[in-house]
């Protein structure tokens, strides 16, 4: 679950919110339009939300503001322990929900490292890309000293689908992501033959519905703008 977005201290927030006992209610209710639909949003409007669900309705502003929040919250937790689901940050740049169903066409995309993933891409972040490709690396234990932000390199890495991320809550309170490989992920999970990345992305799209939500199609019409300019 990634609490990054937000300005709560991680420590005090997990510390105050008790299981509702709505919540068991609202997990299955999710799983079943997660199922149905095979992707979600954590949050937001530009596609079916798991926060939404939740609330009702659409929720306007930051769901941590919302009186099921709580509900929210562990939905999201109860999610994160299930083994058929996993996350990526893939529809408008934002934290999704993955049914298992999709993971083969999820991985196929993050591996094909297309221009649209590197084109543009910071040396810092190069750099970075190069050393979790040989390990996992995670973000509290690094000894940064480039002027780009970490958070900023990490984000332009996981928006690409070139790093396979996992917020961590740490014994301080703070929080920290894991970056690992999309083919370290993959073979975890039994690995396989990939379907080719473009049949993969034409099943996501249909799935979403409306392309320009998906970082390949707003990667190439950033790079159209550009060459026009």
């Amino acid at each position: 679950m990634d609490l990054s977005s937000t300005a709560h201290d991680g420590a005090a927030i997990i510390a105050a919110m008790a299981r509702p006992a709505e919540t068991t209610a609202a997990t299955r209710k999710v799983l079943a339009e997660l199922e149905r639909r095979q992707l979600l949003l954590q949050a937001g409007r530009e596609f079916p939300s798991i926060a939404n669900i939740v609330a009702g309705g659409e929720i306007k502003g930051s769901w941590w503001a919302h009186p099921k929040s709580n509900v929210v919250y562990w939905v999201c937790q109860d999610l994160e322990d299930d083994p058929r689901v996993a996350e990526a940050k893939l529809i408008a740049g934002k934290v999704t929900a993955l049914w298992h169903t999709v993971w083969a066409d999820v991985a196929a995309i993050a591996l094909a490292r297309e221009r649209w993933q590197l084109s543009g891409l910071s040396p810092t972040a190069k750099r970075l890309l190069a050393r979790v490709d040989e390990r996992d690396v995670r973000t509290d234990e690094l000894d940064w000293r480039a002027d780009e932000k970490l958070g900023d390199v990490c984000r332009a890495l996981e928006k690409r689908l070139l790093v396979k991320s996992q917020e961590l809550h740490t014994e301080s309170g703070a929080h920290a992501k894991q970056l690992g490989s999309w083919q370290r992920w993959w073979d975890a999970r039994g690995g396989g033959a990939l379907p080719d990345a473009a049949s993969a992305r034409a099943r996501i799209e249909r799935l979403v519905g409306d392309p320009r939500l998906l970082p390949w199609t707003v990667a190439r019409t950033r790079s159209k703008k550009q060459r026009q300019r």
